[in-house]
């Protein structure tokens, strides 16, 4: 296992920034690092995401990025004084708690955890893992959004079991493969 990267708390509050509103314009991290490089290079967001580095954005980016979803600095400082003093080990969460459910199942489809069919409840108990208990959401909470993805044909339902068995056997939500990876 590689060891983690080091970054400030700023940095991890910047990169986590970014990638809540990327993934609520519903854009993947490639198209991101497109938009924000001129096209040059679609993987700058995820070797700055990646937590084996230490890389972070660097001003010209933030400014393309602020610029890109109509911010300034302002917008996106956050509500507590952060450490800056001391390094930390840089983490990516699949679901922060600032994302709204449709960017968790953008995030998650955007790690990989729609390759193999998921229950709806299975869905709601990974979502809810990442949050406090006063945040946690039922299966009725994300089911809208499951829905969406769907029809957008970003995920598809499938039913596994025999025959005999597919009447009752439970829906599960798989990422459609026939899409490009998002």
């Amino acid at each position: 296992m590689k060891p983690k990267g080091k970054i400030t708390a700023f940095a991890q509050h910047i990169i986590d920034t970014f990638r809540v509103l990327y993934l609520e314009e519903e854009i993947s991290g490639r198209e991101f690092s497109r938009i924000i490089t001129d096209y040059t290079n679609p993987t700058r967001v995820g070797n700055i995401e990646s937590d084996s580095n230490n890389d972070k954005y660097s001003p010209e980016l933030i400014k393309k990025a602020l610029n890109h979803f109509g911010k300034t600095m302002m917008d996106i400082l956050p509500d507590e004084l952060l450490d800056d003093d001391k390094l930390i080990e840089k983490a990516r969460i699949p679901i922060l708690k600032k994302m709204s459910i449709k960017a968790a199942l953008n995030s998650l489809l955007e790690e990989g955890y729609f390759d193999i069919p998921r229950l709806r409840s299975e869905i709601t108990a990974y979502y809810n893992s990442f949050l406090s208990q006063e945040d946690e959401k039922i299966d009725s909470d994300i089911s809208s959004s499951l829905e969406n993805l769907y029809i957008e044909g970003r995920l598809l339902k499938v039913q596994l079991g025999n025959d005999d068995e597919q009447k009752t056997s439970l829906i599960r939500f798989v990422r459609n493969m026939e899409l490009k990876k998002y």
